[in-house]
């Protein structure tokens, strides 16, 4: 089984490499997966770094998250399409645990796990571990799953079934996708396709974090309205 990895990539030259250095390491052939780099507007040494690690870069010069992802959708090459951040570090048995999930099952839509913060504060990494991964896994259950875009596969045809990202969102592209492909496919939550990723959102303030929250739950499910955008933290 083929799958194409997407990483959209705006001025990420702190983080990629570390990001790029886990996925070739990776105990899953690698002949059976491609790393796609979408260089999202960078300014610095992203698409550079990203071609030393031997990733296939796509060029998305309109600046934004949800075009990023979705242009590097477009550009996959595999059956399946995961989604990781230039921030995250996947585990070498990230893949090949991705593809077990979708040979057992040919009916599955998506899979995604939790995301955890290890260079977080010990609340934060609390937070990250327990009441956060219990959500996505209470979604799931209820059958409105909620992924986030740095740990998630979908099937190609399913992804596009779904109708993709909403290009013209500045955040929660990702949380979209996930309750459209509930819609329309299977979905599972595996607790043990965990993937660790920076904290440094948190450097905004819980304050604001908790502010936009509940202004994008408002507008997503109240007032059918786009979300708030993210601030740029590097």
């Amino acid at each position: 089984m083929f799958i194409s990895v997407v990483i959209p990539a705006h001025n990420e030259e702190g983080y990629l490499g570390r990001c790029l250095q886990a996925l070739r390491a990776q105990n899953y052939p690698a002949s059976r997966f491609e790393v796609i780099v979408v260089d999202n507007a960078s300014t610095d040494a992203t698409a550079e770094i990203a071609r030393r690690f031997e990733a296939r870069v796509v060029a998305e010069p309109r600046k934004g998250v949800a075009r990023a992802r979705q242009t590097g959708f477009e550009a996959a090459q595999g059956e399946i399409i995961a989604s990781t951040d230039a921030d995250t570090v996947v585990p070498p048995f990230w893949p090949a645990r991705i593809a077990a999930h979708f040979e057992a099952d040919p009916a599955l839509g998506g899979v995604y796990g939790p995301v955890y913060w290890p260079n977080g504060r010990p609340v934060e990494q609390l937070a990250l571990r327990y009441p956060a991964t219990w959500a996505l896994r209470a979604s799931n259950r209820l059958g409105r799953s909620l992924w986030w875009g740095s740990n998630f596969a979908v099937r190609r045809g399913v992804f596009w079934e779904a109708g993709g990202f909403p290009v013209d969102w500045p955040s929660a592209e990702d949380t979209d996708l996930s309750l459209r492909v509930s819609r329309i496919a299977p979905v599972r939550f595996d607790s043990g396709l965990v993937v660790y990723a920076s904290a440094r959102r948190t450097r905004e303030g819980w304050d604001h974090l908790a502010h936009r929250t509940v202004v994008n739950i408002v507008n997503r499910f109240l007032l059918r309205r786009p979300p708030l955008p993210l601030p740029d933290l590097r």
